[in-house]
């Protein structure tokens, strides 16, 4: 059973714990919409310790210029921990996506997870020519998705899909133009740049509402020291992992309350 608001978050990206410090949104609430069509959630499983990791996240990177982006898919780069007992721990990995990328490994019975690994609409995904395939036809659903200025994301789910089990909204807010200058392990002397980088992951259960609508309401976290800058939803049954359908797009800067700590420490 999926615990309602349950968060997940990279093991350096720290919620605040300060009473002082709230972070607020841009003035006007933010509307994303993933439309009639299918838009598909895109993973990238990746480790700062990983020196075959680099390359995939440059190509990641360059989705932000992709004209299908928020249109037909989603990106997410979760960092995963099991690269950092090579001499770097990278500052962003968790034990929550590690198992994450492990349980679609054994939903496609395979004897093992790797890095870099794409993974779209939940299926292991390795394409020569790096193109995101046309959607293909289908009943998805249409997915809401409102930001108010105080940090509450009201999520509205529209299907003719009848559930056998609850439909359970995710929830990860995006960090981007991140650089990180590894001085160990694998990427030893390099500057690694992250796009699209999993800051916190939420879950939440939806309640059905009348004309076949689910609803539910997050409260954002009091957040660490890097701003996001995306936000990233999609839909799933409570049993599954696959992704029905997804929104996203970019966020109004959060900004700090005037007179807020700026010290972040665990």
């Amino acid at each position: 059973m999926t615990s309602p608001g349950a968060i997940k978050t990279g093991g350096a990206i720290l919620l605040l714990i300060a009473s002082s410090l709230r972070l607020l949104f841009g003035d006007a609430t933010q509307v994303f919409r993933s439309g009639d069509g299918h838009v598909a959630l895109l993973e990238l499983y990746t480790s700062e310790g990983c020196s075959s990791c680099p390359p995939a996240e440059a190509w990641f990177s360059s989705l932000k210029s992709n004209a299908f982006l928020w249109k037909r898919f989603v990106p997410v780069a979760f960092h995963v921990d099991y690269w950092n007992y090579l001499g770097w721990a990278d500052p962003y990995s968790s034990a929550d996506y590690s198992n994450r990328q492990r349980a679609y490994g054994n939903a496609w019975q395979k004897a093992g997870i790797y890095t870099p690994e794409f993974v779209l609409d939940g299926r292991e995904w390795r394409s020569d020519s790096m193109e995101i395939s046309s959607p293909s036809a289908g009943n998805y659903g249409s997915l809401s998705v409102t930001v108010t200025a105080g940090g509450k994301v009201g999520i509205l789910y529209k299907t003719a899909i009848r559930p056998t089990t609850p439909f359970v909204a995710e929830l990860a807010l995006l960090g981007g133009g991140i650089s990180s200058a590894v001085s160990s392990g694998e990427n030893s002397g390099k500057t690694l740049h992250h796009d699209f980088l999993a800051l916190v992951l939420i879950e939440s259960a939806l309640r059905a509402s009348e004309n076949g609508t689910y609803k539910t309401e997050i409260t954002l976290p009091k957040h660490s020291s890097i701003p996001p800058q995306a936000i990233a939803i999609w839909i799933r049954d409570e049993q599954n992992q696959i992704p029905i359908q997804a929104a996203g797009g970019w966020l109004t800067p959060f900004k700090l309350e005037s007179g807020a700590s700026k010290d972040f420490k665990e």
